[in-house]
């Protein structure tokens, strides 16, 4: 196995070079170690270097931890997967039933909690498992019923910790280290729920720049998650046989999720089946202000690949793909498809139902076309799809019998499809007020300026399919004079009517 082209690969994922915020890589098997590999610095102000040692928050690459703590208990008979979520939270606001492993697998139809924050107002900086259960257990309504869609959704995870704590008497970090972290030997790796320790060889977090982009927020189970390239062998281990924690529980986080309709997911618990070339493949990226980050394993060759980076420009997900495929001899699908012609035309207006979701394709020069909303561009192909370029090098789209299908490539997510829609109209969006009655928050359009919660403010333009966008979220007048709102990880978000001159409100008494 040449682990020399790890180095060359990193060198080459690094451009912006030694003394900017970088990455730590880990190539393993056997459940250790066979390869490290760093560049850049931990601290931009300090020039502190990275090292196997530096460790990195791994955001949303904690759910299989936090998954396998779930798993746990349920193989105790402590709680039960099929249990109603609100069995242990008997707070929440839920009008319909959610189990816990809807909430594992992203069945659950349950908003995403980054849109509610940004929806309240309510600043990252405070949020605690305890404040943030506060804009959680206001949820009334899933976006869909559950157990009949996937729709990831970070919500399910906090649940989850809250769970760990009710079942248990100890908060998900005390939980995993004592059961988890502990028995695999990783004592250098944990939870972050108090933001405000210090951490020693901590990597700072930067966005593109670089810009300081460290979070405070304390909630976790759906990330916050700490280590280092240094930690992961005993995981991967695990992974491979079982080892130390016990095969029966490694099976049952792989199992994959099944809709009430019989349809498999590729969504386990808390990992993502995927494939590397011809070979099956399993992880999970992870991302948030100012980290990024992919943990890979390839059962067949043995072979896990972790990338942890401190620079949210940065390709994690690339370059473990690039260095799996490489150690192992393997090329993605896309690599052997001739650039050329694509027969199906894909420029137009689109619009997915599931998710509320308008977007529009347009010529972008050069035999490209490019999904406006989202500035991505795409290359012809000869097999008739149309392939990413760029940031968005992992999307494809193509025409099937009409409707438009935008797929993923290093993710075996089921693709979104979407129905040919009206082109956006000329009109400004209608000047109102709306309440939403579960979070109590006001949103305000005047002048094409959308104003909702504390701090939300966004100018708004006509978009396909009779909406407006504002930002990342769709807006909708609906039949009645209702507002919804859309975005990723809910849908349709209603906000009731109000009378003239109602004024905004900011974080409804008691979220904070």
């Amino acid at each position: 196995m040449d682990l020399e082209l790890v180095e060359r690969a990193v060198a080459d994922f690094t451009p912006d070079g030694p003394d900017a915020p970088g990455l730590a890589v880990g190539v393993y098997s056997g459940g250790r170690a066979l390869h490290t590999a760093a560049t850049g610095v931990a601290t931009v102000e300090f020039g502190v270097p990275i090292d196997a040692r530096t460790r990195f928050d791994i955001a949303s690459a904690s759910k299989q931890f936090t998954a396998a703590c779930v798993l746990m208990l349920a193989h105790e008979g402590k709680l039960s997967l099929d249990d109603d979520i609100r069995k242990h939270v008997p707070e929440l606001a839920l009008e319909s039933a959610v189990t816990i492993g809807q909430c594992l697998n992203h069945t659950g139809g349950l908003p995403e909690w980054y849109a509610l924050q940004a929806i309240t107002g309510v600043p990252l900086q405070v949020l605690t498992e305890q404040r943030l259960m506060k804009i959680i257990s206001r949820i009334r309504r899933t976006t869909f019923e559950p157990g009949t869609a996937f729709s990831y959704s970070n919500t399910g995870y906090v649940l989850a910790a809250v769970v760990v704590r009710r079942v248990t008497g100890k908060s998900l970090a005390e939980f995993a280290a004592e059961r988890v972290f502990g028995p695999l030997g990783m004592d250098d790796t944990g939870y972050r729920d108090d933001a405000s320790v210090p951490l020693p060889r901590m990597a700072f977090g930067y966005a593109a720049g670089p810009v300081r982009a460290d979070t405070e927020e304390g909630a976790v189970g759906d990330g916050g998650l700490v280590t280092s390239v240094s930690q992961l062998a005993p995981w991967f281990g695990f992974l491979a046989d079982g080892r130390v924690l016990g095969m029966r529980l490694r099976d049952a986080l792989l199992e994959r999720g099944v809709l009430a309709d019989g349809t498999v997911l590729s969504y386990a618990y808390g990992i993502f089946h995927w494939k590397v070339g011809e070979l099956d493949a399993f992880g999970h990226t992870g991302g948030m202000h100012g980290y990024v980050s992919n943990l890979l394993y390839l059962p067949g060759p043995d072979l896990g690949v972790a990338v942890l980076t401190n620079q949210s420009a940065l390709d994690p997900v690339g370059l473990s793909r690039r260095v799996a495929l490489e150690l192992t001899g393997q090329r993605e699908d896309s690599e052997d498809v001739a650039r050329g012609q694509a027969p199906a035309p894909v420029v137009g207006h689109w619009y997915e139902e599931a998710t509320d979701t308008p977007i529009t394709v347009a010529e972008a020069g050069e035999g490209r076309v490019a999904i406006v909303q989202q500035e991505a561009e795409f290359a012809p192909g000869a097999d008739g799809r149309w392939y990413g370029v760029g940031e968005a090098r992992t999307t494809w789209l193509a025409v099937e019998d009409g409707t438009l299908i935008v797929g993923s490539t290093p993710r075996d997510e089921p693709p979104m499809t979407f129905t040919p829609c009206r082109a956006p109209g000329e009109d400004r969006a209608p000047d109102g007020a709306w309440l939403s009655d579960e979070y109590d928050v006001l949103a305000v359009l005047k002048d094409g300026r959308f104003t909702v919660g504390l701090t939300l403010a966004l100018d708004t333009e006509p978009a396909p399919a009779g909406a407006w966008r504002a930002g990342p979220f769709t807006l909708r007048l609906e039949a009645g004079g209702d507002l919804t709102i859309s975005g990723e990880g809910f849908r349709r978000m209603r906000f009731t009517a109000q009378p003239e001159g109602a004024t905004p409100v900011g974080i409804p008494p008691g979220l904070v």
